[in-house]
């Protein structure tokens, strides 16, 4: 549908952007698995490969940042809780990110991956909204 959207000159402007964004924002703060979402909203924007997935982490970075905070100002970051997130960001940085090493993927596989993230992940958030 993307594509086919985009080839039909259509994308989200700046106005438009801004306006998904702040819709995001509310659903990002109640859900999880929002990424797909954000995914979506960029490339709708006409951000592609690297572009994407350069500002999707910055904003995943400041987002993680400010639910850091809350949670810490709610009182229920503990100290295993902080034990747990940096075993996983460790285990996260040492993962493979491109296909060989020194070596990145071009736009248009960034942009396939991207694709099948984005189908996969509101697949499996539609059929989360049908169980019990």
């Amino acid at each position: 549908m993307r594509r086919l959207l985009r080839h039909r000159g259509w994308g989200l402007s700046g106005r438009g952007l801004g306006a998904a964004g702040a819709r995001w924002g509310v659903v990002v703060g109640g859900t999880t698995g929002a990424g797909v979402i954000l995914l979506s909203m960029l490339m709708a924007a006409r951000l592609e490969g690297a572009a994407v997935i350069a500002t999707d982490a910055v904003i995943s970075i400041v987002m993680g940042l400010v639910k850091i905070a809350v949670f810490g100002f709610a009182g229920v970051v503990t100290a295993q809780v902080v034990a747990v997130a940096l075993l996983i960001g460790l285990v996260a940085f040492r993962a493979p990110s491109s296909p060989a090493p020194g070596r990145a993927a071009a736009d248009h596989v960034h942009t396939a991956i991207l694709d099948a993230v984005v189908v996969v992940g509101g697949a499996a958030m539609i059929a989360g909204a049908f169980r019990p």
